[in-house]
């Protein structure tokens, strides 16, 4: 009965500062975890930059316009008197010649600049242009925008990945270092427990003063690697909640073994040279080599374009702006342009594109062997690891069967009680060891199936 309520309270007390499963961390981590945040606006910003480019193929239109109103200020240098050509006629001059020297003097006082000046103006033009030909740059820019896009999913889908192996790894490694501090916490008691008992056969007279040194000594070696242990565990709990987004999250799960890898070393790199998405991202990497390079072969062709305009304008002396003072204009054209000499750089220019794609089939290539390698080097550390578990588990089971000589030697008054602490210290070792042996399998498996691209 007070073993249920001790579980019951526990319980309690995880679910108030916030107990959570590997299951809900990695929901929590896809939720909060920047790097995949931003993973996933690389993603939207990809899908814009081709609706961008997209955008480029299809007719533009603009309306550009103004509305102006000016006054000028002469200076009295560049005011001229106005003139009166009839003043210079002569007596004999008749009715006619006063008319036409009437009719000069105000065509020339007319044209006499006058301060101020008053000027208005509307100008509005409605523009047109449209994309004929350009090679095939604007297709193959186009396509290298969607193949970017694709990149940009699957960079998020890696992101995605190595969040839950992360996201793993920490979780585990904090219930390993809550493991680790209990098993230095027993270790420290039992050793406790033994100096006490050293201490009143010592004032007995029991034991020497050596096995007392020696059981102070055990203590005083134990309380720093407790605090280690400690200190060890609100890192990892730092980590783990800084990696979800959660600053109360407290990991809470069995600390079991994953179900056996099945398949064989060569199955595996079969089986990783098909699903890692790494050698996707190398083959659309070459790909976008490749339109890069077609679109280059594209400079060497003409540029054609359809322009329109329609403009409407204004010219007024006054402020005031008349109906009758609109004016229109409209015109329509194609363009072309055709390189004939760029200096060679165009030639430069295709070229480079060439050897950038056969550089992007030479890294598709080594990507290959590269997996390879890391699936060989994951499988093999996955191997080792096993084997040091089951190493650790037999260790387990024979610190224990120690123990329980080393209790029955000393309750048949055959052996002594340092045999028996010597066992327990030891089982306290082992069990570190056969704990951090557990880590290395669960770090190792999932180090591997991520390898050969199994979805986590």
């Amino acid at each position: 009965m007070k073993q249920i309520i001790t579980c019951f309270l526990a319980t309690l007390v995880l679910a108030q500062i916030g107990a959570i499963s590997l299951e809900e961390s990695i929901g929590l981590a896809r939720q909060n975890n920047r790097k995949l945040l931003m993973a996933k606006e690389d993603v939207l910003m990809a899908d814009q930059t081709y609706n961008e480019v997209r955008g480029t193929l299809l007719p533009q239109l603009n309306l550009v316009g103004g509305y102006t109103l000016s006054k000028t200020y002469l200076p009295d240098s560049a005011k001229i008197p106005a003139m009166n050509f009839a003043a210079g006629l002569d007596t004999l001059a008749t009715r006619n010649d006063y008319y036409l020297a009437g009719v000069v003097s105000g065509i020339y006082n007319g044209m006499l600049p006058s301060s101020p000046i008053d000027e208005g103006s509307i100008a509005a033009q409605l523009q047109f242009s449209q994309v004929l030909f350009l090679g095939g740059k604007m297709v193959n820019g186009i396509r290298a925008a969607d193949r970017y896009r694709s990149i940009q999913r699957l960079q998020y889908q890696l992101a995605d990945q190595d969040m839950v192996v992360t996201t793993t790894q920490l979780f585990y490694a904090c219930l390993l270092a809550d493991k680790l501090t209990v098993v230095q916490q027993e270790a420290l008691d039992t050793a406790r427990r033994h100096l006490n008992r050293m201490e009143a056969f010592n004032a007995e007279g029991q034991v020497s003063e050596f096995d007392l040194l020696r059981a102070r000594l055990e203590v005083a070696k134990l309380e720093p690697q407790l605090l280690q242990a400690q200190n060890n565990y609100e890192l990892a709990l730092s980590a783990f909640q800084k990696q979800i987004g959660s600053p109360d999250a407290v990991p809470e799960g069995e600390f079991l073994l994953p179900p056996p890898f099945q398949l064989s070393l060569e199955e595996a790199e079969a089986q990783g040279l098909k699903n890692r998405l790494e050698i996707e991202l190398a083959d659309i990497a070459t790909e976008v080599a490749r339109i890069k390079w077609n679109a280059e072969k594209g400079n060497y062709l003409p540029n054609v374009f359809l322009q329109a305009n329609a403009s409407l304008y204004t010219a007024a002396d006054e402020f005031a702006i008349e109906k009758d003072d609109f004016g229109t204009s409209y015109s329509i054209g194609i363009g072309v342009q055709l390189p004939l000499f760029t200096g060679l750089s165009n030639s430069s220019k295709r070229r480079n594109a060439e050897h950038a794609w056969r550089k992007a089939r030479f890294q598709q290539n080594e990507y290959e062997d590269l997996i390879r390698l890391q699936i060989t080097q994951d499988y093999q550390k996955l191997q080792h690891a096993l084997e040091n578990y089951r190493v650790q588990e037999e260790n387990i089971r024979l610190a224990e069967r120690s123990l329980l000589l080393a209790q029955v030697r000393y309750e048949n008054q055959v052996g002594i009680q340092l045999e028996v602490f010597d066992a327990q210290t030891m089982l306290s070792a082992i069990k570190l060891q056969y704990f951090q042996s557990i880590y290395e399998v669960i770090s190792a498996n999932q180090n591997l199936q991520r390898s050969i691209g199994i979805s986590l």
